[in-house]
């Protein structure tokens, strides 16, 4: 069993002898998620990178809800959307703060030289390959630009 779906499963299971039933909603709902992607791929175990990459897209499809909740004036779908990305993002890696994105930004474009747009592909595999997961990619592509 992969790291993600073993700690979820593991949590999801103290939540049903505490009675959390939120928290045992979310859960049960990621890993529905990650099972199914397996299935899907006809494996029985996912590689971490692919279970993260599914909690990082859990969370961005919710931070669309929100928002869109919000202009609707939703507030309480708003509310439980957040509370499941607070849920969700507990399994994932810490994210950056706009501050170290940009220094890591000017760091990785430095190393690469970086001289403009036509060296953005260069810059986002080197970016990819050291700090896949750490970061959003619109702060990334903002700090990019503030660079260019």
């Amino acid at each position: 069993m992969a790291n993600y779906l073993a700690k979820i499963t593991t949590d999801m299971k103290a939540a049903m002898k505490s009675g959390d039933k939120p928290r045992l909603e979310v859960l049960r709902m990621l890993i529905s998620d990650l099972k199914k992607k397996a299935i899907d791929a006809q494996v029985d175990d996912l590689p971490d990178e692919e279970e993260a990459a599914i909690l990082h897209r859990a969370v961005k499809t919710r931070a669309d809800s929100v928002s869109q909740a919000q202009a609707a004036g939703r507030a309480e779908i708003a509310a439980k959307e957040q509370f499941e990305i607070g849920g969700i993002q507990a399994y994932l890696p810490q994210q950056m703060s706009a501050a170290e994105i940009a220094d890591k930004v000017r760091e990785v474009a430095t190393a690469i030289g970086y001289a403009g747009g036509k060296d953005t592909g260069r810059f986002m595999k080197e970016w990819l390959a050291k700090y896949k997961g750490l970061a959003d990619g619109k702060l990334v592509q903002e700090a990019l630009k503030k660079l260019g």
